[in-house]
């Protein structure tokens, strides 16, 4: 009988009430608010955002107090993560090495954590620049010491805002050694422990897979330093770098094999079997948000049905997000992170519609059908940023998904299970040839489309309301609005006729 009263309520505001998702909007905008005003100016919009809140409150506005209050909330926790400020200068830097240095031309980059400027603590890490052939040594878990120059980075009046992206990486300040390093000790935290292990695994993937090396380590471990910039800008190239970033096709396989050999029958030991397996997982490889997303997501999937509640893919998402910012505020400005939840999004809004729409024409095999809707939906949920931030459009991206995600499906278990055979038996490297195999084809396929006559057409960034209204245009036709279908036409025609007009004025003024 309630069911009736609710859905009229819903049918009248448009769409069903989810307040995970009104939390992790609130918690965004209050993380951007902040950064954007910083200190008293953002203290004070806090307040503000506090006080209308309990007035939503004590006027029954659910929906209303919800948003404000996590907008408060996201304010003070980006205030909180807000680094003080080290001293810039020369200065005698020390530190415990936090990752495997990595090199590009001729210079190597380390990442410092406890790091301290002329013996005063800095909070959050420190990127140093050396030298190649000084930094040759250096490994993970190093304490060591150099006299460096300090600097904390900012945009510069572009629009690349550098500041923004160091901290999203949880970065504070940048070095440049003057000096070559001294080593102390050497120490693993516990956090580092698995990162340190990644270490021991690298050599020999690069032992196991010769040429397919970087390849495998970017499929498997995230680590794209060996990866040429060749093989990566093919990949862009062909709209399927997605492939080389841990996201959900990643957790998605390795879930289904962790699910098929558990037993469905013992919900709660699978769920914490495949937990602990992806949250190794995630340390191992330095908690990419993207492999965080899905990790969270698949978890939420996996534990829906054991508190007999339905799997609501925008609350999921949603979730998420919420356990990303409340964890590292700052990566709200991660490009990773945004084209990450922008592609989930874009699923979860127009897969619906365009499988209705291929069963409609009933020309496509329905596992040909599922794929191109996957793909098209995630390639247009990441359109309008991937044009902001690169000013590219792959045009071969839909045909090139279509062979190259099938075959990342067969790579990656292939490459698991040679690693592992390899890392037991490190004589037998013809154990890795089967999995050679498909990263070579993947190797040929991304070049291959990159070669293609007009493969990437150079765009200017569109407006930032174009791409705000292009997303409303995605959500009036979701299944999340509830309105007719007659009105969610209505309402995505005029949100991409002002799209369209926008884009005009800036082309043509």
């Amino acid at each position: 009988m309630e069911d009736g009263p609710k859905r009229c309520r819903a049918l009248a505001r448009g769409f069903n009430a989810r307040p995970l998702v009104l939390c992790a909007a609130g918690v965004s905008f209050g993380i951007f608010l902040a950064y954007r005003m910083q200190g008293t100016l953002a203290v004070f919009a806090a307040c503000l955002f506090l006080c209308g809140g309990l007035s939503a409150l004590l006027f029954r506005r659910a929906a209303a107090a919800v948003l404000l209050l996590c907008t408060c909330a996201g304010c003070f926790r980006m205030l909180a993560a807000l680094p003080a400020p080290p001293p810039e200068g020369i200065c005698m830097l020390s530190g415990c090495i936090a990752d495997t240095p990595t090199a590009e031309n001729g210079v190597s980059y380390v990442l410092l954590y406890d790091a301290a400027c002329d013996g005063i603590p800095i909070h959050g890490r420190v990127q140093v620049r050396f030298p190649a052939a000084s930094a040759k040594t250096l490994a993970c878990g190093n304490v060591l010491s150099v006299k460096a120059v300090l600097w904390i980075p900012e945009s510069a009046g572009s629009s690349f805002d550098a500041k923004a992206y160091y901290l999203s990486l949880g970065i504070t300040a940048l070095a440049s050694a003057q000096g070559a390093p001294e080593v102390s000790a050497r120490r693993i935290d516990l956090r580092y422990s698995l990162a340190t292990l990644r270490t021991y695994i690298l050599p020999s993937l690069d032992t196991a897979f010769g040429p397919q090396a970087p390849l495998a380590r970017a499929l498997l471990l995230n680590d794209k330093a060996l990866l040429p910039e060749s093989v990566y800008a093919a990949f862009r190239d062909a709209g399927a770098a997605h492939v080389l970033a841990l996201s959900g096709l990643h957790v998605s396989i390795f879930v289904a094999l962790l699910a098929a050999i558990l037993p469905k029958r013992h919900g709660l030991v699978r769920l914490f079997c495949i937990g602990t397996f992806l949250l190794g997982y995630c340390v191992l490889v330095g908690f990419p948000p993207s492999l965080v997303r899905a990790s969270v997501m698949s978890l939420a999937a996996l534990g829906a049905p054991l508190l007999l509640r339905r799997y609501d893919m925008a609350s999921a998402l949603a979730l998420a997000l919420l356990v990303l910012l409340l964890a590292a505020p700052a990566s709200l400005f991660s490009v990773g992170l945004q084209l990450s939840f922008c592609a989930t999004a874009g699923i979860a809004m127009l897969l619906p519609p365009l499988r209705r729409l291929f069963r409609r024409c009933k020309r496509f095999p329905d596992a040909l059908a599922g794929s191109i809707s996957v793909s098209l939906a995630g390639t247009l949920g990441t359109l309008p940023l991937s044009l902001s931030y690169f000013e590219r459009l792959p045009l071969y991206t839909l045909p090139a998904n279509l062979l190259i995600v099938p075959l990342v499906s067969l790579a990656l278990p292939l490459t698991l299970l040679a690693a592992l055979l390899v890392a037991i038996f490190p004589e037998a490297t013809f154990l890795a040839v089967p999995a050679r195999i498909p990263l070579a084809a993947l190797s040929w396929l991304s070049e291959s489309f990159a070669a293609l006559p007009g493969a990437v057409l150079s765009i200017q960034a569109p407006p930032a309301l174009a791409c705000i209204l292009l997303y409303g245009a995605m959500l009036s036709l979701s299944q999340y609005h509830l309105r007719p279908l007659r009105a969610k036409l209505l309402c995505a025609a005029i949100c991409l006729g002002a799209c369209c007009f926008l884009l005009a004025a800036k082309a043509f003024f």
